[in-house]
């Protein structure tokens, strides 16, 4: 699913030489997201687009998502956590008896979400609403950006298949079978992707924790294949032998200049 406007919006705004920072996955860490946003210190001329996973795990989702539908030539791409919110939520039972797709949902950080509406919006009845609504805005958000020199997409794509046409749920959920290709999937365009930790899933090495990942295999004009964002934020992993707790970070790469900036996570 494509939005064709934001398409044009964004790459006019790189034609006219002005930035256009994208982020990896922010689940619920509002404060991080602001002093990251603080760090790039954005003009009236620039925009911000996230990677998706804005929600769940962290202190703060129904903060971060107000954010982003409230903040000018700020935009999302929809997440596999979106997606389970979507599925899970019925404003029925909302706060009350879970069905199946809800306790997918609640067990993969949606507990946390649920007790951000509440803290934001005070009553049950109230947070509902606000998050049915929220619920609805995710339900229309593109699950892959397409410029002229860059991919944008939440998970990834097979690269068993032509990139052109491939389904949602790939686009939210892919991991290995895509950023193990060995050929660049789309030729012409480098594909910024979050959903898999970068030190988990690409480096496999915890000594690369914090650090955005660059594959090897490369575009026709030399450029890497993928670039992966998700620096992990959320996790408490202290790394093989279990001393130190690994960076938790949050990653912003500008597409025009192709600078990382990356933040320390701010929550406790």
């Amino acid at each position: 699913m494509r939005n064709r406007a934001l398409e044009a919006e964004l790459q006019s705004i790189l034609d006219l030489g002005s930035n256009v920072w994208v982020i990896g996955d922010v689940h619920g860490h509002f404060s991080t997201l602001m002093a990251l946003i603080e760090r790039l210190s954005p003009s009236e001329s620039d925009a911000i687009l996230m990677l998706g996973d804005l929600i769940d795990r962290g202190p703060t989702s129904a903060d971060v998502v107000n954010y982003v539908r409230t903040t000018t030539n700020v935009h999302s791409i929809r997440g596999n956590h979106e997606q389970m919110m979507i599925e899970g939520f019925d404003d029925a039972l909302f706060f009350k008896d879970l069905n199946k797709e809800a306790t997918i949902w609640y067990h993969n950080g949606g507990v946390q979400t649920e007790s951000s509406y509440i803290a934001m919006y005070g009553d049950d009845d109230n947070a509902c609403d606000r998050a049915s609504d929220d619920v609805e805005w995710m339900g229309h958000l593109p699950t892959e950006i397409v410029l002229d020199d860059w991919r944008l997409v939440h998970g990834g794509y097979d690269q068993n298949h032509d990139v052109e046409g491939q389904s949602q749920s790939i686009h939210m959920s892919a991991r290995s079978q895509f950023f193990t290709s060995r050929h660049a999937i789309d030729p012409e365009r480098t594909i910024l992707f979050g959903h898999s930790v970068t030190f988990k899933h690409l480096h496999k090495d915890d000594s690369k924790a914090g650090e955005i990942w660059f594959s090897k295999v490369k575009t026709q004009d030399g450029r890497p294949m993928a670039i992966g964002l998700d620096t992990c934020v959320y996790h408490d992993y202290h790394g093989f032998g279990g001393k130190d707790l690994l960076p938790r970070v949050l990653a912003a790469y500008n597409i025009q200049t192709e600078e990382v900036t990356y933040q320390g996570r701010i929550e406790p």
